[in-house]
């Protein structure tokens, strides 16, 4: 009889948000697991297989906020854009890479973004060449959508945001 060893790898992805006044206290700080969608997957796929003809989507270029609470369009796993993206920050504050199988990207949203404040409902990771920047709006819904998550804040042109997100590739339990 043969047996079969699988060893099963999970890809997880988590966003820490801190809001923060402009003397810099903390507002809100709260950590959320966020949906990874069909085509990150597809795309570690495909790397696997040799198939490297589109290995620059796996790089995380942009991250974009939005204001649907998900009554456009539900949170899942198939999505590929946001539900109404309404702003996307162009360059990371930082990359690292803290440990094995982890990659960490920090975007800041100041504090007068977006012009008059107003509400966030969904923020989203994209990825890839394709990813442009916001341009006054030329550049959204552009590149890969990696993951959405929701979350809801009215924000003020009298507070700034942090997102930490912080990618892991590790063993799963069988």
């Amino acid at each position: 009889m043969l047996e079969k060893t699988i060893n099963l790898i999970k890809i997880m992805g988590y966003i820490r948000i801190t809001v923060r006044d402009l003397e810099g206290n903390i507002l809100e700080r709260v950590v959320l697991k966020n949906t990874i969608t069909n085509l990150l997957f597809n795309l570690y796929r495909d790397a696997l297989a040799g198939d490297l003809g589109n290995i620059e989507d796996l790089k995380i270029e942009r991250f974009a906020i939005g204001d649907d609470d998900g009554t456009i369009l539900p949170l899942a796993i198939t999505n590929t854009t946001l539900g109404n993206e309404i702003y996307r920050m162009d360059t990371p504050t930082s990359t690292s890479k803290p440990a094995i199988g982890q990659y960490q990207t920090v975007w800041y949203l100041p504090p007068a973004i977006p012009a008059g404040g107003g509400w966030i409902r969904e923020v989203g990771i994209f990825s890839g060449t394709a990813a442009a920047v916001w341009g006054g709006g030329a550049g959204k819904d552009s590149g890969t959508l990696m993951a959405r998550v929701f979350w809801v804040r009215d924000k003020t042109t009298l507070e700034s945001v942090q997102f930490e997100r912080l990618d892991k590739i590790a063993e799963a339990e069988a």
